[in-house]
């Protein structure tokens, strides 16, 4: 590709590559995975390998069997001090320990993951983070999908490895089978959106944006990602990404007035992220 057709900006452990002709052509990196949007913008992320992975459930491992032992422990012991032994009632009991051991293999992390932003205890001492592949935060269905599916990944053993080297995301079958993928935040230093901007020019950008302008998937993708970098690139850097993306959404929104390029993405991610919340 013609150097005037495409530039590429380093981030350290990322790269944005804005491609304004032609076919984009990100160069290869090792470990990453690319977001493209339909305005040809796009964005290459580090993700989270299976080693560093199998850590972090190592710990969340640890952790459930705490749980587990500590609620079955306290269980039996209440029954024997309330003298409830009896053969319906050491039934019932298994009944509940198997219940409970269901619980805390496929709803446990499912429960954290959900309500935490992605992460469980495990995943935030490694620094990790699971997504939706569209950017978004993960749904309850996948969180409880992807955890059940597990099972199946332990019964392949080392050979889960290769599955994960098979694809561009590094995901297992549970990350295939529901659309997500493991981030490293760390190394990519970001996590959530951060909010280093003129909240009160955003909200008013936002505000003026028409009520019917929606987004594709790819495009929020793509904006969320922004968001989370934008701080990581030098003021000259960020207003050249993001002079053409805003205004190729600009035009399709027939935003009346002209603002700042920077201001008015997070503006529109900002837009998209409540009525994404809002629909759920």
């Amino acid at each position: 590709m013609e150097e005037s057709n495409e530039k590429r900006i380093g981030l350290g452990t990322g790269a944005v590559a804005l491609a304004h002709g032609g076919q984009l052509r990100a160069a290869p990196l090792d470990t990453t995975y690319d977001v493209v949007a339909p305005e040809n913008t796009a964005f290459s992320y580090r993700v989270g390998g299976p080693f560093l992975r199998a850590l972090a459930f190592t710990i969340d491992l640890f952790i459930m069997g705490l749980y587990f032992l500590g609620t079955t422990i306290g269980a039996i012991y209440l029954v024997v001090r309330l003298g409830l032994v009896s053969d319906l009632v050491e039934d019932v009991m298994f009944c509940l320990i198997i219940f409970n051991l269901l619980f805390v293999f496929w709803f446990w992390n499912a429960i954290w993951e959900v309500c935490w932003s992605g992460r469980t205890l495990g995943k935030a001492c490694c620094g990790l983070r699971v997504l939706s592949i569209s950017g978004r935060a993960i749904s309850a269905q996948q969180g409880v999908v992807r955890n059940i599916v597990r099972t199946v990944d332990l019964f392949l053993g080392p050979f889960v490895v290769l599955v994960m080297c098979a694809n561009d995301r590094m995901a297992r079958l549970g990350d295939l089978a529901t659309g997500t993928v493991v981030v490293n935040e760390r190394l990519q230093n970001r996590g959530l959106m951060k909010t280093s901007f003129d909240e009160r020019l955003v909200a008013t950008i936002a505000a003026n944006i028409p009520e019917n302008f929606t987004i594709s998937e790819s495009t929020f993708k793509a904006l969320s990602l922004y968001v989370s970098r934008r701080l990581e690139i030098s003021p000259n850097r960020r207003y050249e990404i993001a002079s053409g993306f805003a205004s190729v959404l600009a035009r399709q929104c027939q935003f009346p007035y002209r603002v700042e390029p920077d201001a008015f993405l997070c503006a529109a991610y900002t837009r998209a992220l409540k009525e994404s919340e809002a629909t759920r």
